[in-house]
Order: structure tokens, then sequence, then C-alpha cells
């Protein structure tokens, strides 16, 4: 039988909560199955513990995240066969630490809740992005809770859209209203030239737009200066090419690359600058895990490192 686990992160009196609150009075969600409840910090709002009985929950507390291991929780399967089951996380604990073999056999992540509250996000984005940028980079749902007319654009300044792309993001109001963040990523180039160059500037927005809407570039030929990578095991013929990108902080920096073909691929050296020019095809590659950019390389000439390596998200 599969368990589903549902986890609810965010900093100390972000919502949390309340939140779970909220989804275990939604009949859409709850229909009396047995639920394992695990709270790993205390905040100031505590649960209604009426509500949690109405609700066929059991709650177990942890203080230490070393007790949130593989023993524990088959204790706890065993004793309490629940169907399901809620972690309220701390948000000071990396869910990225989590070992894979953590979870009892049958268990399985189905979803990960991150709660924001609107009021202190950019002070504590400023000041923690240490813990928040992977805190909402791996999450698939975001919710800003206490919100005003602000924060659409505290959102939009802090770049939340490009850390997660894949996330629903909601903003809830203390009226009662919720709203979906909508924001548009697409970068303005011109696809009728006969050769698309790519600016420093613009290639990390190009970069999302493609690995989101690969087919729009499919059949332009595209130039852009870039470092090359060939990973193990990616096959003779081909490479990465990319630029490091920072989204919204040093914490975030990483290589953005797309999939090359040239048949000189095996001779190019990790990180060596070139300015590539390739046609652009929508492909199956399995770095993809599907479909996606693959460059068809047609010149790939020497250049030289810019002053500043580091491409930014404007």
């Amino acid at each position: 039988m599969e368990i589903p686990v549902y986890f609810f992160t965010g900093f100390l009196d972000s919502g949390k909560t309340t939140f779970i609150e909220s989804i275990l009075r939604d009949p859409n969600f709850s229909e009396g199955e047995k639920t394992l409840m695990i709270v790993c910090e205390d905040g100031e709002t505590e649960f209604d513990y009426g509500l949690l009985m109405e609700s066929n929950c059991i709650v177990k507390a942890i203080e230490d995240q070393e007790d949130f291991n593989r023993m524990f929780l088959e204790e706890c399967s065993r004793k309490y066969k629940p169907e399901r089951v809620i972690v309220e996380w701390n948000g000071m604990w990396k869910l990225t630490d989590l070992a894979p073999d953590t979870f009892p056999k049958g268990w399985m992540v189905y979803q990960t809740v991150t709660t924001v509250d609107a009021r202190t996000f950019d002070n504590y984005f400023q000041n923690m992005g240490g813990f928040m940028f992977p805190m909402l980079q791996a999450t698939d749902m975001i919710v800003f809770n206490r919100c005003d007319a602000g924060t659409k654009d505290i959102i939009k300044n802090r770049r939340v859209r490009m850390i997660n792309r894949r996330a629903d993001i909601f903003m809830d109001y203390p009226d009662g209203r919720s709203e979906v963040y909508q924001e548009s990523l697409e970068v303005n180039l011109d696809l009728s030239k006969d050769i698309v160059d790519i600016s420093d500037a613009d290639y990390a927005m190009w970069y999302f737009d493609a690995m989101e809407h690969p087919e729009k570039y499919a059949g332009h030929t595209v130039r852009f200066l870039c470092q090359t990578y060939r990973p193990n095991g990616m096959g003779k013929n081909n490479f990465a090419a990319g630029r490091f990108v920072m989204t919204c902080c040093a914490e975030d920096i990483s290589f953005a690359a797309v999939v090359c073909k040239h048949p000189s691929a095996a001779k190019l050296k990790d990180r060596d600058w070139y300015t590539i020019t390739a046609e652009v095809k929508h492909e199956f590659f399995p770095e993809y895990q599907g479909m996606g950019p693959v460059l068809y390389v047609k010149s790939l000439e020497p250049a030289k490192k810019p002053d500043d390596d580091i491409c930014y998200v404007k």
C-alpha cells in the first residue's frame, strides 16, 4: 500500500499550522483517512486538537532533526498504520539533507508546500538566503501569507518565479482572498533574423525560456558566448554549452547549459570559452529526461573569458 507523505515547511510562524488546519477542514483533501502528523517545531499557533481528533489525526512531535530517521518512521508505521503522513517540518532544517532511504517502504513524498510570511519575506531573503533559497527551490507550492498591495512587487523583485519555475505560487490576504501569482518571463529576441544573437544580458532569460518552450526556438540559429562541459557518459559527439547564472543571490549560482551536438565534442576541454553558433532543434534527450532544446553546432570559435563571467536575471 502506498502511503502519501505531505511536507509543510517554512520559517517559524510563517503560517504552516494554520495552512495545515485549513486543508484538514477541506473535504476534498480529508475524508477521514488515518493520518500521522509529525510536528518538528513549536510555533506560537497551536493545533486545534478537536479538529485533529475529528480528522482522525495522530500527532507525534520530535525536536531534533537526527530523530527524523528510518527507525523512527518505521516504528510509527508499525504502531499507527497511517493511511497518509503530514510533516510540519522545521524551517531551519534542509529537506535536501534527508537521506534517500529515510522513508519506510511504500511511503512516497506527494507534495512539498512552503509557507512564507509576506511581511518578513524580504528581510529573511536578504539575511537568510542560504536557508530560504533551497527551501523555495525544492518545493511544489509556495504560499505567501498576510499579503498586502506590495507583495507582488516583492515576489517579482526577488525573482521567486525564476528560483522555482514549476511551483504553484499563491498569495493569501488577511481578508480571506487568495490569488494565484503569475508572471511572464519571456525574453524579447528578434527571431526573424538569420542568426539570433543572445547577449550576456539576455542569456539567463533566454535559457529559462528555451527550457520551458523549446519548440519556440526550433529551426532558428542562435549565437552566444559559452563555456563547454562534457559530463561522463554523455556520448562522444555531445557536450553541454552554457553560462553560470545568478537568479537572485550568490547561493543560487548554477551552470545553466543546453545540450549540443558536434563531431569534435570529445576534444573539447571543460570550462573553455567559445562563441557557439548552432541550429536549435526540439528533441528528446536523456539529460533532459524528456524533450528539450538540442543545439546542432555550425561553428565553435575560441573566445576570451569576459570580465564578469556570471550572467544575471534581469
